[in-house]
């Protein structure tokens, strides 16, 4: 008879954990919510384990077995060639549900320490292991003492429909999976969406929760531009930059899912503040409005997910390094030196067309760099 622990419930969850890391190593099939359906999960070192896990009925066969990985980090182990698209994919979209196949380098990849059986079963199309780190504490718990990845499948229905409520694991699951973990209803109750990735193709292999623009804005490049207020330098140079990319890359979309994602923020800003009259002026005599524009306050959101960080003087570079110095890597001057670009504002119109001329030069340099494999490509299956 299956047992049955209710997660919810438990006084201390730790208990539950150590029953689940116990049946992992004795090679059982453990139930786990994930926070998109539930899950039939086993450890990815047993290769019996494995093969009784994928002769289920209960599991959704159009679905890759996935590993679970412990955090986005652990990616580069197992695709130690993984893309800037890639790099983007994993460290915006982990945890959550979002499943990737990334093609493995069979002569540096941490899957060739699987066993062979295991590692015959997860490889898709000879290439390619889908890997995901899951939101749920379950998991997440659970994988803390366990060696190597977990290999999971979601659990499925009578009808194929994925199995999102833990009172139906014991309907689903009789006399095939001994231990069951019940958390009630799922977050998203749906699947989670899976996504190859080829350099900068992105694939859709499996729609679930993750779609349309939330699952694009994951991959796409982001450049952020810091000043003070957000009232005259960074919303100029938001605007030369997106003109220039324009130029640069005329393939891209002028409408629909964006590749690339230019924006700007200060760090002094009253939110939702225009432009300064000058600096729509001087815009303007460039075929460029910032009419629209609305002031906005440097967040640390914004910080962790651009992933290049341009800042017009090395005070405001400092200020954001103090705060966050592991985002160092990505945090430069937009002069690319020392030479900072002095604020314009309260002065003279003259003085915002030499400060946006001082700023159209230096990005060139920047746009000079940038290749179009950073720009995400998008398919479905």
């Amino acid at each position: 008879m299956a047992s049955s622990l209710d997660w919810k419930s438990s006084e201390d969850p730790r208990d539950i954990v150590h029953l689940i890391v116990q049946a992992l190593v004795e090679g059982q099939v453990v139930a786990l919510p994930a926070e998109t359906a539930y899950h039939g999960i086993v450890s990815g070192l047993k290769p019996e384990a494995v093969a009784k896990l994928l002769g289920l009925q209960a599991i959704r066969k159009d679905c890759a077995p996935t590993l679970f990985l412990r955090s986005a980090s652990e990616a580069l182990d197992y695709a130690p060639n993984l893309s800037r698209v890639g790099s983007r994919l994993v460290d915006r979209g982990w945890p959550g549900p979002l499943v990737l196949e990334l093609s493995v380098d069979r002569n540096k990849s941490l899957a060739n320490c699987l066993p062979p059986s295991v590692l015959q079963s997860t490889l898709q199309d000879s290439q390619y292991l889908a890997l995901r780190v899951a939101a749920h504490e379950a998991i997440r718990q659970a994988m803390r003492l366990m060696p190597g990845p977990l290999v999971a499948v979601p659990l499925c229905d009578a009808e194929g429909q994925p199995v999102c409520r833990g009172d139906r694991l014991a309907k689903v699951c009789a006399g095939e999976i001994s231990t069951l973990v019940d958390d009630g209803p799922t977050h998203y109750g749906d699947l989670a969406t899976s996504v190859r990735v080829d350099e900068n193709r992105c694939q859709i292999i499996h729609r679930g929760v993750l779609a349309g623009e939330n699952l694009h804005r994951l991959g796409q490049l982001v450049i952020l531009l810091i000043c003070t207020g957000n009232t005259c330098r960074s919303p100029m140079a938001e605007a030369l930059l997106n003109s220039k990319l324009r130029k640069r890359f005329p393939k891209l979309p002028s409408e629909g899912s964006q590749p690339v994602f230019v924006t700007s923020a200060g760090l002094s800003a009253f939110p939702g503040g225009p432009a300064s009259p000058e600096a729509i002026s001087v815009m303007k005599t460039r075929g460029l409005s910032l009419l629209d524009h609305q002031s906005r306050s440097v967040t640390e959101r914004g910080l962790r997910h651009a992933d290049l960080i341009l800042a017009m003087t090395s005070s405001h570079r400092m200020a954001i390094l103090e705060r966050f110095p592991e985002i160092a890597n990505k945090v430069y001057l937009v002069s690319g030196s020392q030479q900072d670009v002095s604020d314009p504002f309260g002065g003279a119109e003259a003085n915002y067309a030499a400060c946006a001329d001082q700023i159209d030069g230096y990005l060139d340099r920047w746009v000079a760099q940038i290749e179009e494999s950073w720009f995400p490509i998008w398919s479905s299956d």
